[in-house]
């Protein structure tokens, strides 16, 4: 099974996986109940309607730019669901498609602290600061385990014996 070769890299797609669509999920239902349980969530609403007074925008995009957020959040979940998916059905292309993921990720963090600084809210621009850093050791940790395994498959049987160049008969 791909996922006990990789652990990592699916401890990794799992983890972000999950906080990029609970995160999505947060910005539709935070404070209200969802019927089997009473989503608390982080009250969006409350923060982005101060942000946008301070630079005196309309309140009324506050739900507009949060359903944006949770979309973007939503396709970032998305891209760590499709290298799930690769990694479970052992098909090529794992590691590229979560550092794409991760790069995406990266993107998002990045653009959420540039918004952080525009309205001065300095906990949450350390908050996002520390997931881009947390994002880029999931990276070298996925990299540095898909090294490994390609240095342990060059050392398996099946090609051990193997010449390089090969020989033309």
């Amino acid at each position: 099974m791909a996922i006990l070769r990789q652990p990592v890299t699916a401890v990794v797609i799992a983890f972000w996986f999950c906080f990029w669509l609970l995160n999505g999920l947060d910005k539709f239902f935070a404070r209200q109940d969802i019927g089997f349980v009473h989503w608390w969530g982080n009250h969006r609403v409350e923060k982005f309607t101060m942000y946008f007074d301070r630079l005196d925008i309309d309140p009324g995009f506050v739900t507009a730019t949060l359903i944006f957020a949770g979309i973007v959040e939503f396709f970032a979940a998305a891209l760590f669901l499709v290298a799930g998916i690769r990694l479970v059905k052992n098909q090529p292309g794992v590691a590229y498609r979560t550092d794409l993921a991760i790069a995406v990720s990266i993107a998002v963090f990045l653009g959420f602290a540039i918004f952080d600084v525009v309205v001065g809210d300095r906990a949450e621009l350390l908050e996002h600061s520390t997931y881009v850093g947390v994002l880029l050791v999931s990276f070298l940790a996925v990299a540095a385990e898909s090294f490994f395994q390609h240095l342990k498959d060059l050392d398996s049987n099946s090609t051990i014996n193997r010449r390089y160049p090969p020989e033309l008969n």
